[in-house]
Formats: structure tokens, C-alpha cells, sequence
């Protein structure tokens, strides 16, 4: 189905866009632009790489208690650049232990090893650990409301892979193999959503580009995989695709995905697991930036190249329509509140409610867009290697 002819049924009256309040952009003290954390009570990570003198690349991560006073810490060698995904990424759980994860090459095998590092709320980062000692890419972490940490990757043998890191532990669990290349093909271009009870699914391509979620809860694993979307039509050879998941706490998601030769698509799942509505955009080359977001009430937003696309609650995916003038690309998050927040890849942020036709005046473009995150409480943005901030309800 082309997304332009669906019909819309159930839809609310659309809601004005909120007023921003965005604050002055933060520069890092460290090359700490690659991705950004924040937890409810406003304490931040955010993480990026440098190259040192000696020629080697480092990972680099910058943590605050508020959002203006930072503090950076190089954590050693890595955040080797992956064939899809960030090489680090953050996260700051409830009680304000920071995680970092990152890819490090290793100069005695040539391989890609996976490292996490630990630093509790108030205290001194621990030395790294390996958590893999093959990394094939691909990078995603998540935290639930009881600070349970969950890693995600694809490792050796082109399988999807996890690892947790139980609240308030430094010592990380096994990695378990979620995926084989047998069943679902070589595993590529992942994405993770984790909610506040602990919930979660892992996005990711397989063979021939189709689409596989694997559901299940931070702690307690993982349901097979389940293929929710063919990507037939991109040669099984080339590894293709960008997808993003979304998950609130009544179980609901949200998924927008394209693969190569611009095959788009749009999902939603019940809170009894059930995927629905997927529903091809284009097929035209080639695959398009994507993200999703969405509410407590299952609201959900779906960005795709230049367009979006609303699914609100008891309804289904309405006509596509134009983002902001100047904007494509970009990031949408939503908190449970029904805050949702879109950012173009030029760091212009728009905040608004569900259903909105027009998102109302931006934050004004505040650089190259890295990362964005929302909590109840706060949005935060990373834009040039600097943090901007806005409270939300």
C-alpha cells in the first residue's frame, strides 16, 4: 500500500505544538559528540572519540550532574569505527550510574573487541571490561526504571548478541547469542527500546534485508526471533538498512524501517505482541534516514526521509506529510506524557503533542545533530560536540 492513499479512521482533533524553552547550547569539555544519556533527575553522560598523539583513536566521555557543570574522562583506546551503528554509547540509570559501551581494535589480533565501563553515582569510572572479543557492529544500550542495564550488539558469527548489567553491579552477565545466521541470516543494523518495567525488543536486518524483532524483558530473555517485514528486493549480499523502535510501558511499539532500494515501512505492536500495519512508502533507491517515538497512551510518530507520518491511538497510519521547511532526516523521541519532540539533522528541535499538523516554532538549528533523548523531565540535545536542554512535562 502506498502510506499517500491510506485512509484515516479514529483520529483525534490534532493538538497545537508546545511552546520551546530550550537552554543556550553547553559546549563539552571533551570530544564527547557522539551520543548523550540523561536520567530523571537531570544528570547527563554523552560520548564520543578522539584521535591521541600517538595516532590511536580513544573513547571519550563527559558526565554532569545538571546539565552545565562537566566533567570528561578518556576511558583508554577504541570507539573503532563500526560498518553501521555509533563506535560508544551512553547511559545513565535512575540512580545516576553511568554506562559506556564501545569497539575497540585490537592490536594483537586485528579484531574488533567490545568494551563497557562503569562509573557509579558520585564516584570514579572503573576500568574496562570485554564484553565480546568479536564485534561485527552495530552498538545499542538501554536502562529500565529499576536500573537494569542492557547491552546490545551484533557479535561473532553475525548474531545479535546481549549482555546485562544487573542495578547497581559492575560486574556485567554473560553474552548470549539472540540470533543465528542459519535462521535469520548474517545480522545487521540493529536498534533497541527498553521501557520503564523492563520491557524490550531488538530491531535488526537479516538475510535479504527482512526485518526481525525479538521481544522480551531486560532480565528475564528474549522470545526467538520473529520476522515482522520482508526486505525482498535488496540482494541478500549487500547489508542494507536503518530501522528504529520505540516501546512505552503498556507494551506498545512502534517501528519505522527502509532498506535498500528505498523499500519504507511502518509498524506498530499491541501490548499482547501482535505486529500490525506495514505498510511500504516507496521503492525508489535509496534506503532513507528513519525514527519513531511514542507515548503512554500509544500516540506514535514515524519519520522517514523528508516526511512524516502519525498513528494515534485506535487509529492507523495517516497520510504522509511534510516535515518542517528545511528539515529531513533527524530524531523523534516521546515520554509518557505525551511530549514528543522532533530534531532535523541541522539541530533545529521542535516540540509538540500528538496528532500536531504543525510543530510550531523550532529551537533554532544549533549544529550537526548527534543524538537526542527524552525522560520525564527533560529532553536533552547533542549537536557539535554541545549539550542543550529543555523541561518537559
Amino acid at each position: 500500500m502506498a502510506l499517500a492513499g491510506l485512509a484515516v479512521f479514529g483520529v483525534s482533533p490534532a493538538l497545537p505544538a508546545l511552546a520551546a524553552s530550550w537552554s543556550s547550547p553547553v559546549g563539552l569539555p571533551g570530544p564527547c559528540g557522539s551520543s548523550v544519556a540523561v536520567n530523571q533527575a537531570g544528570a547527563m553522560a554523552a560520548g564520543g572519540t578522539f584521535t591521541a598523539s600517538n595516532g590511536t583513536t580513544q573513547a571519550e566521555v563527559c558526565t554532569s550532574t545538571n546539565g552545565t557543570t562537566w566533567q570528561a574522562t578518556d576511558l583508554g583506546q577504541g570507539g573503532y569505527p563500526l560498518t553501521s551503528g555509533r563506535g560508544i554509547v551512553v547511559a545513565v540509570t535512575p540512580a545516576g550510574q553511568t554506562v559506556a559501551l564501545w569497539g575497540n581494535e585490537s592490536s594483537s589480533t586485528g579484531s574488533t573487541v567490545l568494551q563497557a565501563a562503569v562509573r557509579p553515582a558520585g564516584g570514579s569510572w572503573g576500568a574496562p571490561v570485554t564484553l565480546s572479543t568479536e564485534l561485527a557492529g552495530g552498538l545499542v544500550l538501554g536502562v529500565d526504571g529499576s536500573g537494569n542495564v542492557i547491552a546490545g550488539w551484533v557479535g561473532s558469527g553475525d548474531d545479535v548478541t546481549d549482555a546485562v548489567l544487573p542495578a547497581g553491579s559492575s560486574s556485567w552477565g554473560p553474552a548470549t547469542a539472540l540470533s543465528t545466521e542459519f535462521d535469520q541470516g548474517v545480522a545487521h543494523d540493529i536498534s533497541m527500546a527498553v521501557n520503564a518495567s523492563g520491557g524490550a525488543i531488538i530491531m535488526f536486518n537479516g538475510g535479504l534485508n527482512n526485518l526481525w524483532a525479538i521481544s522480551g524483558t531486560v532480565t528475564g530473555g528474549f522470545s526467538a526471533p520473529v520476522e515482522v517485514a520482508s526486505g525482498a528486493g535488496s540482494h541478500s549480499y549487500i547489508l542494507s538498512g536503518t530501522s528504529q523502535v520505540a516501546l512505552n510501558n503498556a507494551g506498545q511499539a512502534s517501528v519505522a524501517w527502509s532498506v535498500l532500494d528505498g523499500q519504507t515501512g511502518l509498524l506498530t505492536r499491541s501490548p499482547s505482541g501482535t505486529w500490525t500495519d506495514t505498510v511500504v512508502t516507496t521503492r525508489t533507491a535509496p534506503a532513507v534516514p528513519v525514527s519513531t517515538a511514542i507515548d503512554g497512551a500509544g500516540n506514535a510518530i514515524a519519520v522517514f526521509g523528508s516526511s512524516y507520518s502519525w498513528h494515534l491511538a485506535g487509529g492507523s497510519w495517516q497520510t504522509a506529510a511534510a516535515l518542517p521547511s528545511g528539515s529531513s532526516g533527524g530524531l523523534a523521541v516521546a515520554d509518557p506524557a505525551g511530549t514528543f519532540v522532533y530534531a532535523n539533522t541541522t539541530g533545529d528541535a521542535f516540540t509538540f503533542s500528538a496528532g500536531a499538523t504543525s510543530f510550531g516554532a523550532g529551537s533554532g538549528s544549533l549544529g550537526s545533530l548527534a543524538d537526542l533523548k527524552i525522560v520525564p523531565g527533560h529532553a536533552v540535545l547533542l549537536a557539535s560536540d554541545a549539550v542543550s536542554a529543555e523541561p518537559v512535562s
